[in-house]
């Protein structure tokens, strides 16, 4: 037994010095080979980011790609950096986003590569992840690289939430496009805050927020003292507050900004109508529960007699551009509105055929002649009279804006459909602007007749016996009422001002060090001699017992 664990064990021992020594062979002939591979690569990542900072951005892109062939290298993580920042410079945004997180993926450490990810992801417009890639860079940047990210991010999220509301203030979604645009201007100051709070003036005054609306356009007006739009949206917002003085004051100093004719002339024209409403609202008969008075002086104290009720409505059927069917709702509900603030002392029903009607609904989209006021208007009701009697009412309504290419609006239909059969039934203009019968509209009217109206129509009447009236059976979607346009309204600042975020520089941690050549690790050292290996011992049997 002693014999056969010697001979054993040297056995073992020989076959593992040769087995060591294939090992260590073939592990040196391995390191060669990674050399010789990282070598290459080495040599074409160098010479792609020479081409790259000469600007030739295609051809670095040839040697890199033959780099990236032989991933994974220890050089992968650059070479795809360099590829991302390669696309970018010829806007092949897709391709600058797989290389930019194959960067990432192939070496953590590479910790720009997220943020030429996000600086990718803005240019092609995606903020939700432009802002999603700067904070997961944000979470493993240095000190320095986490601010400029911070100040990157606040700029992205000034651009994206702006062009974002001013597509909403096109939807009229205005309380979202407030929102968002509340979150943009906490970038303040930033290149678009002329823009935002612009924007901001326009959205407040829409939602009937006016004291804000103001303050928002001084604070735009800092970034740009000479934007006609923020001026004249202004110069509304005092007027819709009944501001007069106030309002004319912005205009004249829109008219020393604003370069258009056309735009001139129509803030010409409102100031004019502002001097009235100035001296309108300071009329003492405004304190009267109606203006009966304010008819009696103008000669226009006129009733429908009461062999004329109930009134024949022949209500147009012919359609002309903008026309809805919902409008002739309007006219229903404007008669049955009426009626009822008559004391239900009117009473009407529909005929088919026109001759047969003493107030008439006509359609148009051509503009109306006013016969007393030399402005744009969005409806006439040209009335007959015998004394103190009406004997024929014939009313236009104008299915196009005044100011603007386009139809008017449903809700703006509804209040002045309101306003004219008021007129048709024998109401004049009242002077106190918050009535329905104000000569023109501004936002505080509600578009149903205040109480002074009613109690003006009333009186009206008040000689007329009960009528047996009935409100019209066909009912329409319920009415959402607006001002109908009699200026030309105010537009949010044109968003071709909008400047997206620039190019920001990578922080100076993420500048590229110089690029290192491979370590080479040489093969072990070889004498040239071959080592003896030692013979086993020669097996000697045990003496024979006798």
């Amino acid at each position: 037994m002693h014999y056969w664990h010697r001979y054993t064990g040297r056995l073992l021992s020989s076959l593992l010095i040769c087995s060591l020594a294939t090992t260590m062979a073939a592990s040196a002939k391995n390191s060669f080979k990674s050399y010789e591979i990282e070598n290459q690569v080495y040599k074409l990542s160098a010479q792609g980011e020479d081409l790259y900072r000469q600007g030739n951005y295609a051809g670095a892109q040839e040697l890199l790609h033959q780099a990236a062939s032989f991933d994974p290298t220890s050089y992968s993580g650059r070479v795809h950096l360099t590829l991302a920042q390669c696309a970018q410079k010829l806007k092949n945004n897709n391709q600058a986003v797989t290389e930019a997180k194959a960067a990432y993926n192939f070496d953590s450490a590479q910790t720009y590569a997220l943020y030429a990810l996000a600086l990718t992801y803005n240019n092609m417009n995606k903020f939700d992840s432009c802002l999603a890639t700067l904070d997961q860079y944000m979470r493993v940047a240095d000190p320095a690289g986490r601010a400029q990210a911070k100040e990157f991010a606040g700029r992205v999220k000034s651009y994206s939430c702006t062009k974002e509301a001013v597509a909403k203030l096109k939807s009229g979604q205005v309380k979202e496009a407030i929102k968002l645009l509340e979150i943009a201007a906490t970038a303040d100051p930033s290149a678009n805050s002329a823009c935002i709070h612009g924007n901001l003036c326009f959205a407040y005054r829409t939602n009937g927020q006016l004291e804000r609306s103001i303050a928002e356009g001084n604070k735009a007006l800092q970034f740009d003292q000479r934007d006609a739009s923020i001026i004249y949206n202004i110069a509304i917002a005092y007027q819709d507050l009944a501001k007069f003085d106030d309002s004319i004051s912005w205009l004249r100093r829109y008219l020393l900004v604003e370069s258009d004719a056309s735009a001139r002339a129509q803030a010409e024209q409102l100031i004019s109508e502002l001097l009235d409403d100035r001296n309108k609202l300071n009329d003492a008969d405004n304190k009267l529960p109606d203006y009966l008075k304010l008819l009696e002086k103008n000669n226009h104290v006129l009733t429908w007699p009461v062999e004329k009720l109930p009134l024949r409505i022949f209500i147009e059927p012919k359609a002309v551009p903008g026309y809805r069917p919902v409008f002739r709702n309007y006219v229903l509900k404007a008669l049955d509105t009426w009626c009822q603030a008559s004391g239900k002392k009117i009473s009407y029903i529909i005929v088919k055929k026109e001759n047969l009607a003493n107030l008439k609904v006509r359609w148009t989209s051509d503009p109306i002649a006013a016969t007393s006021e030399s402005r744009q208007v969005a409806g006439l009701t040209e009335i007959s009279r015998t004394g103190g009697h009406l004997t024929e009412a014939v009313v236009s309504l104008r299915t196009t804006d005044p100011f603007a290419p386009g139809f008017v609006e449903n809700g703006e239909m509804a209040s002045v459909t309101m306003h004219e059969i008021g007129h048709a039934l024998g109401l004049d203009h009242s002077n106190y602007l918050y009535d329905v019968m104000y000569f023109r509209s501004i936002s505080k009217q509600s578009g149903l007749p205040t109480r002074r109206d009613q109690a003006t129509l009333a009186r009206l009447y008040s000689n007329h016996p009960a009528a047996a009236f009935t409100p019209s059976a066909e009912t329409g979607p319920p009415v959402v009422f607006l001002p109908p346009p009699t200026f030309a309204p105010p537009k949010p600042p044109s968003s071709e001002k909008l400047i997206p975020p620039m190019f920001m520089p990578p922080p100076l941690n993420a500048i590229k060090e110089k690029l290192m050549p491979p370590l080479f690790i040489p093969p072990p050292i070889s004498t040239g001699k071959k080592k003896a290996i030692e013979s086993p011992p020669f097996f000697v049997p045990p003496p024979a017992k006798p």
